[in-house]
């Protein structure tokens, strides 16, 4: 039986270049898809009330949990935006974020899908908010198939 790349570190399946590139076009779409929490966690009452808004349900109730929960939400975007940019800048030497941001971004649209219903949010915020993760990270999972095993060298 042949030991797994994981186990014969001089023997390791890399994605091709169109692969590498195509990887690191899609973590930045999510990377500016991310950013849009950036209201929300600089003006999170503010933030809070246009989305309201925008999906129209009119003013919504300002109490310190909700504007706690969209602060809180917003720096997580952000701080998710930061992370994967950093991932997309060398995506070749980050090959197993790359694959588990992918698995998370497919995980998430059947989540999103259950959340937004559950909140009663517009069809077109649900249908956009859970395909979009599971399209984003089934493109990602694609652009991460291995070409071809390489021999490495001793340094890899």
């Amino acid at each position: 039986m042949n030991p797994s790349p994981d186990e014969n570190p001089a023997t390791v399946t890399l994605p091709s270049e169109p692969s590498l590139r195509a990887q690191r076009w899609l973590l930045r779409i999510a990377v500016v898809i991310l950013m849009t929490g950036l209201p929300g966690a600089l003006l999170p009452a503010v933030a809070f009330e246009k989305l309201s808004w925008l999906t129209g349900y009119g003013p919504p109730p300002l109490t310190p949990l909700t504007i706690y929960l969209a602060g809180n939400a917003g720096y997580a975007y952000v701080a998710l935006a930061v992370l994967l940019w950093a991932i997309s800048r060398d995506p070749r030497r980050h090959q197993p974020l790359v694959r588990l941001t992918g698995w998370i971004f497919l995980v998430a649209g059947p989540a999103y899908l259950s959340i937004d219903l559950q909140c009663g949010l517009p069809w077109w915020w649900v249908l956009t908010d859970s395909a979009s993760c599971v399209l984003l990270g089934s493109l990602l999972l694609r652009a991460c198939r291995p070409s071809s095993p390489r021999a490495m060298g001793p340094k890899g």
